[in-house]
């Protein structure tokens, strides 16, 4: 059933103000889990569903309000003293939590569909019985209980305190718009039968239905600030230049006095421009914690699932990314915390039978480190095994036997991103049917990042991302390719080589280096781009390492150039999706010049090798 609201900013203003809400609650719930005594993150969490309930009612969004009402209460009872937090009731609570989100998302998705919600609200009505667990304690007091100055002004106004609720299943006239003294509608009901019907959503991540909106971003006033006076310096220096311009096209400078002043006019230009791109980029910036703040909830619900002891740390979630990295990171963190929540970490008997301690211990981590971000996801668990992946591999026909004798400890670890690949003898929810790793590859090459894997058989694991700060000005090396200049994105290289073309070799067809323990295929840039060559190919050239994921590959070139940093231009639609490139962009001298794309180059490397 379409929305009718006259007045669309206020409707706007109750999803801004609940959805900001809800995103903090379920971090809110799982830490009152863990420190029940914990009053004033109790009356905060009481107060963000009274709100939530008070806007609803006022705007008339009945099933809302139902399922609010309910959860409130039961709230209320465990600020009194009289109900205990237990992981049952939390359990409730949050599968409520989970509900409300959806109705919420229904809304912001402009159609109310009638969704089943009695079973839920049938859970929430035996806590409010007098026979529900009690327990001696002092009521907590609370001033700000009626959300008093938490509520926007039209939902505070019409709000009240809450009312008894009639008993379930008794029948009852529902008004349009419930008065916010009435009694709420009865927590079973027949839905009309006009309007949409369908269960709640199942929420995958047992976190509820996202309601982030990745198409706006919150800026603080005083970065807006900055980047107004930085546009203001940009037009005091173009005001330079037009005089400058002026003076020597009239012939009123000489050209000593007015190369001076176009160096300094050079370097105000070149500063004021650093400072204006990064004024922009940090607009674009958002803390890592957006993400991260999901993960205490679903480490929650995944260690009572597999009957685990988890105590999960977090650090660095101030660590700033661009907006476009935070929205991609999400389903591969997912699945890293559920691999090692399954089968990274034991149960507490097999750690206590291992003298570990019965609790594991999960470590999330963001830190900047130039111009990357990296991420960490660490367990004290089991460690992979490797003996165990590679048997697995060959028993699924991914590598032959001679493939995995050649394998250094590293490859052995990548078997793991295989699409298909998995330890475990039968498919789990949890551990993503054998294709969760594959998702982990899959979405970090598309970033341009890098993934490595530390383990140690019977201590524990290590996954470690590596992905640009931003997407759209990268950090980039130069390399020439017999007269042509390519831009490589310098987050994907790892290192430089200068290399006697003498120590390659062939191996079916494919041109290899030796590269310390491992072997690193070849790619020749003058082959990928067609380059016609313009002198006798020379023995020493140079060697770009550059990984993407868990692969790695050696680009080929005459010579480089150096670093500079460049503003990605797009090719177009005509020219869009050309393997092995990213984009353009547009050197000092005007000259346009190709960015390479290292993920297609690796495809192409991967896709040779498997032709042959």
């Amino acid at each position: 059933m379409p929305i009718d609201c006259e007045d669309q900013e206020l409707l706007e203003g109750f999803l801004t103000e609940t959805t900001e809400l809800l995103e903090k609650l379920d971090d809110d719930l799982v830490a009152l889990e863990k420190a029940p005594s914990d009053t004033d993150l109790l009356n905060q969490i009481f107060r963000s569903i009274h709100t939530v309930k008070g806007a609803s009612s006022f705007l008339g969004f009945d099933l809302l309000v139902r399922v609010t009402h309910k959860t409130e209460d039961v709230l209320n009872r465990l600020r009194k003293g009289e109900l205990l937090v237990t992981p049952e009731i939390m359990d409730v609570v949050l599968e409520a939590t989970d509900l409300v989100k959806t109705l919420v998302a229904d809304i912001k998705g402009g159609d109310i569909i009638d969704r089943e919600i009695d079973e839920t609200v049938n859970k929430l009505i035996p806590l409010l019985s007098e026979q529900a667990q009690q327990a001696p304690a002092e009521p907590v007091v609370d001033p700000a209980s009626a959300g008093a100055g938490t509520e926007p002004p039209a939902a505070a106004a019409q709000s009240a305190p809450s009312e008894p609720s009639p008993e379930a299943g008794q029948p009852s006239a529902q008004p349009e718009a419930p008065s916010p003294n009435a009694p709420l509608p009865p927590a079973v009901s027949a839905a009309p039968a006009a309007k949409k019907t369908a269960p709640p959503k199942p929420a995958d991540n047992k976190g509820g239905d996202d309601l982030s909106d990745s198409s706006t971003v919150r800026v603080d006033v005083k970065r807006l600030d900055d980047l107004m006076n930085q546009v203001g310096e940009l037009v005091l220096e173009r005001n330079r230049m037009i005089q400058l311009n002026q003076d020597l096209q009239g012939g009123n400078s000489d050209h000593i006095l007015f190369g001076e002043e176009f160096g300094k006019l050079t370097k105000r230009m070149n500063f004021v421009t650093s400072e204006l791109q990064m004024q922009v980029l940090k607009m674009r910036m958002i803390p890592v914690e957006k993400v991260f703040k999901k993960f205490p909830r679903i480490v929650r619900s995944l260690s009572r699932d597999l009957g685990k002891e988890v105590d999960l740390q977090i650090f660095g979630e101030e660590t700033e990314l661009d907006r476009s990295v935070v929205d991609e990171i999400g389903d591969p963190l997912i699945h890293l915390i559920r691999n090692a929540m399954d089968h990274g970490l034991e149960t507490p008997e097999e750690r206590l039978a291992a003298g570990k301690p019965r609790t594991g211990t999960l470590v999330l981590a963001a830190v900047h480190e130039g111009n990357s971000i990296i991420i960490s996801i660490k367990d004290d668990g089991r460690g992979i095994d490797t003996e165990r992946v590679g048997r697995k591999a060959i028993e699924k026909g991914l590598i032959s036997e001679e493939q995995l004798a050649a394998m250094s400890q590293r490859e052995m670890f990548d078997l793991i991103f295989l699409p298909g690949f998995s330890t475990k003898d039968k498919a789990s929810d949890l551990s993503g049917r054998g294709v969760g790793m594959d998702v982990v590859k899959t979405n970090i090459k598309k970033l341009n990042g890098l993934i490595e894997i530390k383990s140690e058989k019977g201590l524990g694991s290590e996954f470690i991302l590596r992905l640009p700060l931003t997407l759209a000005i990268i950090q980039s090396l130069l390399v020439e390719v017999e007269g042509e200049v390519y831009s490589i994105p310098l987050s994907s290289v790892l290192e430089t080589l200068r290399v006697d073309q003498r120590q390659f070799h062939v191996v079916g067809g494919q041109e290899v280096l030796k590269l310390r323990e491992s072997v690193l295929p070849l790619i020749r840039l003058e082959q990928v781009f067609k380059v016609q060559r313009t002198a006798e190919r020379d023995d020493f050239c140079y060697v770009v390492v550059i990984g993407a994921a868990d692969k790695r590959v050696g680009l080929v070139v005459t010579r480089l150039v150096g670093q500079q940093e460049v503003a990605i231009k797009s090719l177009g639609n005509y020219l869009a999706n050309i393997p092995g490139i990213a984009g353009s962009t547009i050197l000092g001298d005007g000259r346009v010049t190709l960015i390479v794309d290292p993920v297609g180059m690796i495809d192409s490397g991967d896709n040779a090798a498997a032709g042959r």
